[in-house]
């Protein structure tokens, strides 16, 4: 997908307060942060969010359901692949790794969702390869052809995780992420968790019928033009 095409204005405007979507998976900083978009987002009167077991709604919008429990239906589907184990605290949410990103867009087929939004973070090393701009690998040739009206590929860069280990393996650690952040362009450098789930909330908004997949460049264009005060910065050797 183009950088003009990412930021082309929708063809035509999602019917307002009368969407529902279906949140699979959204855990992490950033699937918390995209979920938390979603139920404060005017396109949707309601949200299911996927969910281990039976849970309290403080909120009309956020409606927990537990896969299998009942029928529900959907015109959206977001859905956050979470392959990298990390120490995060206890979720009532289920995440979703890559090996069961099917096993997600068939329960929002049986919704009846039409438009599904799949996030998967690549490292920012991993954002500098033209590969991270295709459907690349058999899970998402899958997806493909399950025929959604629109199937959009997000590939945020990953935000790097804590370094763990001895004080000399952090410091190390700590230092060769400075390393990087001084190397690669700002442009595939991780963005706030809050900041990518608005991105790709006008992403998909954005996104025409068919097949698209945009990483890292495409959303620093989206942030640089609807929030440019939050892109991230530059850091310079001191």
């Amino acid at each position: 997908m183009t950088v003009n095409a990412a930021l082309a204005p929708p063809a035509a405007p999602m019917p307002s307060k009368q969407r529902v979507a279906l949140a699979l998976g959204l855990t992490g900083p950033l699937g918390e942060e995209l979920l938390a978009a979603l139920v404060g987002s005017e396109a949707y009167r309601m949200v299911q969010v996927a969910v281990r077991q039976p849970i309290a709604s403080a909120t009309i919008r956020f409606r927990p359901w537990v896969p299998g429990t009942s029928h529900i239906a959907a015109d959206d589907a977001f859905v956050c692949v979470t392959d990298v184990a990390s120490p995060a605290r206890p979720s009532p949410i289920p995440a979703y790794d890559s090996e069961q990103l099917l096993e997600a867009a068939r329960l929002a087929q049986a919704a009846g969702v039409r438009r599904l939004v799949v996030v998967s973070p690549l490292s920012a090393l991993l954002q500098m390869n033209a590969a991270s701009h295709s459907v690349s690998n058999e899970q998402e040739l899958a997806l493909v052809e399950m025929k959604f009206e629109t199937l959009l590929i997000v590939r945020p860069t990953r935000d790097a995780d804590a370094p763990l280990g001895s004080w000399l393996q952090r410091t190390v650690g700590a230092l060769g992420h400075a390393v990087l952040d001084i190397m690669l362009p700002a442009q595939v450098q991780a963005l706030r968790p809050r900041t990518a789930a608005l991105a790709i909330l006008t992403a998909f908004a954005r996104a025409p019928s068919g097949v698209q997949v945009i990483g890292a460049r495409e959303l620093a264009d989206i942030v640089a033009e609807t929030m440019p005060a939050l892109l991230p910065k530059r850091a310079r050797l001191r």
